[in-house]
């Protein structure tokens, strides 16, 4: 095998063990509908199970699951990548139209020092909560920028309840507008940052984390992710 092959498998190995300690790091940004709020737990990709899920939601309606397995958005536009999960789309992240995928131009991804062409599902298994993607930065192609949607359990509770709910896992900075609009920031830990914003009955979470020798401080890490969501948030449904 080529040297540079071979440099190539080994990196796309040590991306597949960072992208796990990446959803170990950020696991249940999103939660299962409220059919689902008591049974709410996370797999090793840090969002439910399918059978947990289907359990629970036996218990008040049945829930259909797609057996095609779905290639483009609300508008028809192809996703980046090959979709293998029928369920990508579903009950857990249908709250609104948004698709980052097919959103985020690969204008703005260059912007940002991310590769367009490292882009992959943010999922890691069928019918998950998250429902985006992940991009790779170019100069470090173990850290990474992504953007999921997920429903909100209570969206009576608008994102106030959503920012209750995850802040066992991070910790909470100060809640920031932009474009008119409410955002809510956290943080697990030096390198990491999320933000999210409402999009009709979901979240739209823009997270990054980077894994630099010297990892840069949490105002600079958070600043990139609301600079992102600034870049995109025209798009996001009210």
């Amino acid at each position: 095998m080529p040297r540079g092959e071979f440099h190539l498998q080994i990196l796309k190995a040590l991306r597949i063990l960072k992208r796990r300690a990446i959803i170990s790091r950020t696991s249940c940004l999103f939660v299962i509908p409220l059919a689902a709020y008591m049974l709410t737990s996370c797999g090793v990709s840090g969002t439910p199970l399918a059978g947990e899920v289907a359990a629970s939601s036996s218990m008040s309606e049945p829930v259909e699951l797609n057996t095609e397995i779905r290639q483009t958005d609300d508008r028809g536009r192809a996703l980046p990548f090959e979709n293998k999960f029928p369920n990508r789309w579903s009950i857990n992240n249908n709250g609104t139209t948004y698709e980052p995928c097919t959103y985020v131009s690969s204008v703005t991804l260059s912007r940002f020092g991310l590769d367009p062409d490292s882009v992959e599902d943010a999922a890691l298994s069928d019918f998950q909560t998250a429902r985006g993607c992940r991009w790779y930065y170019l100069d470090d192609p173990l850290s990474s920028l992504s953007q999921s949607v997920g429903n909100l359990v209570r969206p009576g509770l608008g994102l106030q309840g959503h920012k209750d709910r995850i802040s066992i896992a991070f910790d909470l900075l100060p809640d920031i507008v932009v474009a008119g609009r409410a955002v809510i920031r956290g943080s697990k830990g030096q390198g990491s940052c999320s933000v999210f914003v409402r999009s009709g009955d979901a979240v739209v979470g823009t997270s990054v984390t980077r894994f630099d020798i010297v990892r840069p401080p949490t105002a600079e890490v958070c600043n990139t992710a609301v600079e992102f969501l600034r870049a995109t948030i025209a798009d996001i449904p009210l």
